[in-house]
């Protein structure tokens, strides 16, 4: 049961535990995906289409249990129970693990797998061949997977790679944070061998794997096995992007240069700017240290994010305001920012009460109160944390949004402060283009990339008149306006130029059949000259005000490989560009400018458009 459809939708887990079955057994495996949005009945559907043939054959159906999934897979146990009375239950995973004893008087399952299952699970199965019966089946106790004897779902063909991949390169966390399972409660990290890596790098490479997360707590720990770990990367998988986690402490020139050669982001896990809320997690910090390493990676344009967690014990609501400033001062991609979870099995989990820490009884345990936060504060954390989101992640406003802070003379708090107050007041009369939402709760939305850029448009002005800078707003719009071009234009598909478009045509069958632009290009407005606005590097609005005048301009955006161009273009080629829609032909769009252009230039300026691939046959895909 995954969280959502996605390319990190992969059953890494039941995959990895089904090639540990004697290969033998494999063709009578079956690896099942369900998502939030299917039915019960859906799911036990799909179950049934894979139930054995005989009524003599003997049926296991094996869950993995998170703490996102959990009350809707025992729900569906409760079913599959009636329907399969003769079925043997197995359940696995983190969430029983921490939660075995309970799993266990629900008298659901025919076993409740705690740790690791590469060994439990075939001897369960080995089990219930021998004696035909699932209620002989108990877990036993099991020593930790020596990784050497692991056998890779990739290579035995029990997964086939598909656009994204996860991909686990190592066991165990040695940092064994108070609040986090990834240790397992132990202080190690069982590695991978080499040599498998390298066979499921180049099988990724082969399949044309487009995404690859890789499943580390901390790749560059210690510092020497992150580097070999990149120069596999380099080696046998180059093209594909990796996204990996990292403690910004042992970052060194060497790894971030090597992090500069590949296409990745780095996840950084910082959860609180203050030492003294750390120390009470088992973690610590150098403020120094970090900043120096985290400068690093930002100055070398490595794509990377900052993590921070609301509600630990003596954090409070002005702690998370002191972490978001230090964070964005760093230029992160993006703030993770989320509500501590207080998960059984940890060690936060079991001196909640030292910490007056209360929690959500069930799955996802989010923290509700403690000792130094109340519920109210909680849900200002919440609120925050949710605008933060709203206006940097969802309206990537990385690039600008230090200096829209430093125009208004806020920090970057108190303009999130300011934004999230729009919000509660005025987003909804203001935001008139966002859509139907419920905006009682707008900190609880998930808002798109389009809603997010309108609510900026609207926010922003208000929020420089409020603070005697409105001179400043149009130049802020452009700023915005460009950079939204530009990421949306890195996202999105490649124009590809085509020559051959006007190959087998004549100037009279070009101009008189109907065009239109390819979706893969955007056209845009802007107040000041868009070529000068490109080439900003460091934005300061009040100087760019000085020294830029305001120059109505037209801008192409389109990709070429790895690299977005951004060209001005004059208002006919625009006009050709936008009119072109399907509906008129080249020469209907150049008749006003009949006096301006001879037919020949119109036929050079739409010859252009076809073989740049800006403008395409009316029949054909612009996906």
């Amino acid at each position: 049961m995954h969280v959502r459809q996605s390319d990190q939708a992969v059953p890494l887990a039941a995959a990895t535990i089904a090639a540990a079955i004697p290969a033998g057994l494999h063709p009578n495996i079956s690896l099942i995906d369900a998502y939030p949005e299917d039915s019960d009945e859906g799911i036990i559907a799909k179950i049934k289409h894979q139930q054995p043939d005989s009524p003599d054959k003997l049926h296991c159906i094996s869950f993995s249990l998170y703490v996102w999934n959990r009350q809707r897979i025992l729900t569906l146990a409760q079913c599959l129970r009636h329907s399969y009375p003769t079925a043997a239950l197995v359940i696995g995973g983190p969430e029983a693990t921490a939660c075995q004893q309970e799993l266990s008087e629900l008298q659901l399952f025919d076993a409740v797998i705690a740790g690791e299952g590469e060994l439990a699970l075939p001897a369960m199965i080995a089990a219930l061949l021998q004696t035909k019966q699932s209620t002989t089946l108990c877990p036993a106790a099991t020593p930790a997977l020596n990784m050497n004897d692991q056998v890779s779902p990739w290579l035995s063909g029990m997964l086939h790679p598909q656009h994204g991949v996860l991909w686990e390169t190592a066991r165990g966390c040695p940092f064994n944070c108070a609040f986090c399972f990834d240790a397992r409660g132990s202080d190690g990290v069982r590695e991978i061998p080499a040599q498998r890596l390298e066979q499921e790098l180049q099988l990724f490479d082969r399949q044309q794997v487009g995404q690859i997360w890789v499943l580390d707590s901390t790749f560059n720990f210690p510092a020497q096995r992150g580097k070999r770990l990149l120069r596999l990367m380099l080696q046998h998988a180059p093209q594909c992007h990796y996204h990996l986690e990292a403690k910004a402490e042992f970052l060194d020139e060497e790894t971030i240069e090597l992090l500069q050669q590949i296409r990745c982001s780095v996840q950084v896990g910082l959860q609180s700017a203050k030492p003294e809320v750390l120390r009470h997690i088992n973690r610590s910090l150098d403020v120094a240290t970090f900043s120096a390493k985290v400068s690093m990676l930002s100055a070398a344009g490595v794509t990377f994010g900052i993590d921070l967690i609301y509600g630990l014990p003596s954090d409070d609501l002005a702690g998370l305001r002191h972490s978001i400033n230090f964070a964005l001062q760093f230029y992160p991609n993006q703030v993770e920012i989320f509500p501590l979870a207080l998960l059984p099995g940890t060690k936060l989990h079991a001196n909640k009460d030292q910490y007056g820490l209360c929690a959500q009884p069930e799955a996802p345990y989010s923290v509700i109160s403690s000792a130094s936060m109340s519920a109210e504060q909680l849900l200002q954390c919440e609120k925050l944390a949710a605008a933060t989101t709203l206006f940097y992640n969802t309206g990537r406003a990385m690039a600008y949004f230090l200096p829209l802070c430093q125009a208004v003379n806020l920090s970057a708090v108190e303009f999130i402060e300011q934004f999230a107050q729009w919000l509660t007041t005025d987003g909804r009369t203001q935001s008139t283009d966002v859509g139907c939402v419920d905006w009682q709760r707008w900190w609880q939305i998930d808002w798109s990339a389009p809603q997010a850029l309108q609510m900026q448009r609207c926010f922003v002005p208000q929020l420089f008149a409020k603070h005697g800078v409105e001179h400043l707003s149009a130049l802020a719009l452009d700023i915005i306006d460009l950079h939204s071009c530009w990421s949306d234009t890195m996202i999105g598909a490649e124009t590809v130029p085509n020559s051959q478009q006007t190959a087998q045509l004549d100037a009279q069958d070009l101009l008189n059949q109907p065009w239109q632009m390819a979706n893969t290009v955007t056209i845009k407005q802007f107040t000041y000259p868009v070529d000068e606005l490109s080439t900003i590097e460091d934005i300061d609005l009040i100087e760019l005000y000085e020294t830029l005048q305001p120059h109505a301009s037209t801008g192409l955006f389109l990709r070429r490989g790895e690299e977005v161009f951004c060209e001005s273009i004059d208002d006919i080629f625009a006009t050709l560009l936008s009119a072109s829609t399907g509906n008129k032909t080249p020469k209907q769009i150049f008749a006003p400018f009949s006096a301006a252009l001879s037919q020949q230039e119109c036929l050079e300026l739409l010859k252009f458009g076809l073989e740049e691939g800006l403008l395409v046959a009316t029949t054909a895909s612009t996906d």
